[in-house]
């Protein structure tokens, strides 16, 4: 709302306003909904001005005639109010009042606006012509039927009609379980239409455009003369800006999880033989980068001795929605796990190994935690050795790191103890020293809600 459009709403009221210039006006109300707003504000103020004032004057004050322009004045406010109470009518009556295309969940660290203003929260709707920008965190959309969409900050989109949404820049997932009744998602570059379907839709604007197919099957309608390409599960595509199509595997890195409050950050089942250097896991934004040694990959598992590998984790792989890291590895049996060495994971920061579990470095044999501004070890009171399946948890609130056996933490910790709180890790490593040797079948990182701070 700028300062010219105020003038031409308080002219209305003052009967400045010739019969063209307010029919412009009228016109304007209908198809400007800030407008809109606004009229309706000055009409409510100049109403409640009028009860208030009417019939009395200021001590001292001599009431002065009513010139003959007045009546006209009061003319042109009482129809203005009428156009508004027909405007309103028309926008927002029962009958042609739009419906919600779609409510609204926020993240709880989420910065959105819908329409310019921020977003009210969970249980706020979209309408067609809805435009939503998210800032920070998340937002999810439900829709007709079964119909979920999921927007990761940064992007922007606009809600339209016949379940259709519009992505001007940055990311959507959409997961459609009821049929014709699900999302569609158009950009710039194409158009994607899954019927019981999940995928994923991004938008670079004058860059690119992508479609990722997660389950079900996905039709895009893309490049020159919007050619129909279908995706079967785990495929993708991508359309340049000049219409070029190109065809790749599907990434489910780049989106949201559905899973309520869990974002997985890394997830590799090394069950695949071939090089180990510059591999892409099954769920990750990056590769291994292999510093040292060859460990290979056996069809079942990986395993290696002398040697490091690292793996970066994406800016912000930690949040206020989701600050509590879990690392999972699930081992299998190798001659020399338990050695003088050591054989493990480690996370990092800036290029810093900030914690280690494993088998740390030194004579004992049980799986122990090694954070690096201790001088040693914590070690379990009771030893806990061989292949297991082990999670490391760590809690950005307070800086708490734990060991927990088996994929999920829960109960008492094998080993606790404290790192700097805040942390949000940048890469990951696995490996092993001279004459130790670590055996994977496979490793995952997530971030997640967790429950409250311990």
């Amino acid at each position: 709302m700028n300062l010219q459009d105020q003038q031409l709403v308080a002219a209305a009221f003052e009967g400045e306003l010739d019969e063209a210039g307010f029919r412009r006006l009228q016109d304007r109300l209908r198809e400007e909904p800030a407008l809109l707003e606004h009229y309706r504000e000055q009409a409510l103020l100049h109403h409640s001005l009028c009860e208030e004032f009417e019939g009395r004057r200021m001590m001292g004050d001599v009431v002065p005639g009513a010139p003959a322009g007045s009546r006209k004045a009061v003319l042109l406010v009482a129809a203005a109010l009428l156009v508004l109470a027909a405007v309103l009518g028309w926008k927002f009556g029962r009958h042609d009042a739009p419906r919600a295309a779609a409510s609204c969940e926020l993240s709880t660290d989420a910065i959105a606006t819908v329409d310019g203003r921020p977003a009210a929260g969970n249980g706020s709707s979209l309408v067609p012509g809805s435009r939503l920008a998210v800032d920070r965190g998340w937002v999810r959309l439900k829709g007709p039927g079964e119909a979920v969409a999921l927007i990761g900050a940064p992007a922007v989109l606009v809600a339209g009609a016949d379940r259709s949404l519009h992505l001007e820049s940055g990311r959507v997932r959409v997961r459609n379980l009821g049929g014709e009744a699900g999302f569609t998602v158009t950009t710039a570059l194409l158009q994607a239409t899954g019927g019981a379907a999940d995928f994923g839709v991004v938008h670079r604007p004058g860059v690119s455009a992508e479609v990722h197919a997660f389950s079900g099957g996905v039709e895009v309608s893309a490049g020159p003369g919007g050619a129909v390409e279908r995706l079967a599960e785990n495929e993708a595509l991508s359309v340049a800006a000049g219409g070029s199509i190109q065809r790749m595997a599907a990434s489910e890195a780049h989106f949201e999880s559905f899973q309520p409050g869990s974002r997985v950050l890394l997830d590799d089942r090394f069950d695949s033989d071939g090089a180990f250097a510059g591999r892409r896991p099954d769920n990750g934004a990056s590769y291994w980068r292999l510093e040292r040694g060859m460990p290979e990959l056996k069809g079942t598992h990986l395993e290696g001795s002398g040697f490091e590998a690292y793996f970066s984790l994406p800016a912000g792989s930690l949040s206020s929605a989701r600050p509590v890291l879990l690392a999972t590895l699930e081992t299998v049996a190798t001659p020399d796990f338990h050695s003088d060495g050591w054989a493990g994971f480690s996370l990092y920061q800036d290029g810093y190994e900030v914690c280690f579990f494993g088998d740390s470095y030194g004579p004992e044999k049980t799986w122990s935690l090694d954070v690096k501004r201790s001088l040693y070890p914590v070690i379990p009171g009771t030893p806990v050795t061989g292949a297991r399946t082990m999670t490391l948890r760590y809690d950005r609130r307070d800086g708490a790191v734990e060991i927990h056996e088996g994929p999920e933490p829960g109960g008492e910790p094998v080993v606790r103890s404290k790192i700097l709180p805040g942390l949000t890790f940048d890469q990951v490593r696995i490996g092993a020293s001279d004459g130790a040797s670590l055996g994977l079948s496979r490793l995952t990182v997530r971030a997640v809600e967790g429950g409250g701070v311990r």
